[in-house]
């Protein structure tokens, strides 16, 4: 007696129900979400990061030196994780400018503690010298709004770097995500579609 075989179904066609489980539109809308941070800490990095840092870079290149005496400066250090520390410099100057004086407390254009250490280093030895003896050191003015001044106007392009480089990092891996999503969720909608009879 001959045996006729019939051809094992797969699982998916055996239970529908489960063919779409593993990305339901509920899960891709929660993935979705989930990356959303991700994208906003992005371009709040790009934003409010690195972008007014180049603007204020572009704009200081027309700024004036002026000597200015250090009222009171100071290296800042701060334990970080992994051993990491981070550093940064406060001060507080006065100038004259169109023959009336002013006051500053900008000491660079990278804005906050950062991870350059020898940078902050310098920079803030530089300005507790000054004010230990009493020498006037060169600020930075603008011309057409003389409250405007800064202690250094360099661009540091390691910052910059680092910056750059976790906002496009965080931002870059929301989108990628969401450009996945977005494929799934569109393919599954093309396959629930109905097909019209030929």
């Amino acid at each position: 007696m001959s045996r006729t075989s019939t051809p094992a179904t797969p699982l998916a066609s055996a239970n529908p129900s489960h063919a779409g489980e593993a990305s339901s539109p509920l899960k891709l809308g929660l993935a979705a979400l989930f990356m959303l941070p991700f994208v906003v800490l992005g371009l709040s990095l790009l934003l409010f990061g690195v972008a007014p840092t180049l603007v204020d870079w572009a704009r200081a290149q027309q700024w004036q030196a002026t000597p200015a005496i250090v009222e009171s400066a100071a290296t800042l250090w701060e334990p970080g994780q992994l051993g990491a520390a981070a550093y940064g410099v406060e001060v507080r100057f006065r100038y004259t400018a169109a023959g009336q004086e002013y006051r500053g407390q900008r000491a660079s254009l990278h804005i906050g503690n950062g991870n350059a250490s020898l940078y902050y280093q310098q920079l803030g030895e530089r300005l507790e010298a000054a004010q230990r003896t009493g020498t006037p050191v060169p600020v930075w003015v603008n011309p057409a709004q003389p409250t405007e001044s800064m202690a250094d106007r360099s661009l540091r392009l390691d910052l910059l770097a680092l910056e750059l480089v976790v906002a496009l990092g965080f931002t870059g891996c929301g989108l990628g995500v969401w450009w996945v999503l977005l494929r799934i969720w569109r393919s599954q909608r093309r396959g629930s579609l109905p097909r019209s009879a030929s």
